[in-house]
């Protein structure tokens, strides 16, 4: 009896197999639906990079089962070797994560947030030190859910706002236009004072 197997085709690469992550670490502080999106997407474009989380124990638990993350705590500490921290959680937490940033994460880190409100935001990253370049950015999609949501083609064809502020390096820019454009997104520029 001359059984044939079946001949496996290799499929399509995965989403940024081809070249190296934009980020080697992404710290994501609050894992709702937005940010356990991110997480999700990051973890499936770039295999190779290192996601972190900085949430409340229960939900880093739950993301963990998701594999939305590779290492989590509750202390923003666990972020110190962030290269992209993304600030995805309610407007005063983010607040707070950016004033305690400076203590958490030694070196130069690129920061942005995912919030619809940046009037305060971008007044408290002012503050930052100059090792640190903060970009805000607004995904314009849904945020009402948990991480049990989240969906890595959440940000697929959706625009995602990015507001430099003045000064903000060009490779900065472009770094960051490049891992939203990796996670789906159609990245936009557009001034501070215009959303």
């Amino acid at each position: 009896m001359n059984q044939r197997l079946p001949v496996i085709q290799p499929g399509p690469a995965p989403i940024g197999s081809t070249g190296p992550p934009v980020f080697a670490k992404i710290a994501i502080v609050g894992l709702g639906l937005v940010g356990g999106s991110i997480a999700l997407a990051a973890r499936r474009t770039w295999p190779a990079s290192l996601v972190i989380g900085v949430d409340d124990n229960d939900v880093l638990e739950r993301a963990m089962v998701l594999h939305a993350v590779d290492v989590g705590a509750d202390d923003l500490v666990i972020a110190s070797e962030a290269e992209l921290v993304i600030l995805a959680s309610d407007a005063s937490r983010n607040i707070t994560a950016l004033r305690e940033l400076p203590d958490a994460v030694p070196g130069s880190a690129l920061v942005t947030d995912v919030g619809a409100a940046k009037r305060d935001i971008i007044t408290a990253a002012r503050s930052l030190p100059p090792r640190f370049t903060f970009i805000a950015g607004h995904p314009l999609v849904t945020d009402a859910g948990d991480i049990v949501h989240a969906n890595p083609d959440l940000f697929k064809a959706r625009l995602w706002m990015l507001m430099p502020q003045p000064g903000a390096p060009a490779a900065s820019v472009d770094q960051l236009q490049r891992f939203v454009s990796g996670l789906g997104a159609e990245p936009r520029i557009i001034e501070a004072d215009e959303q």
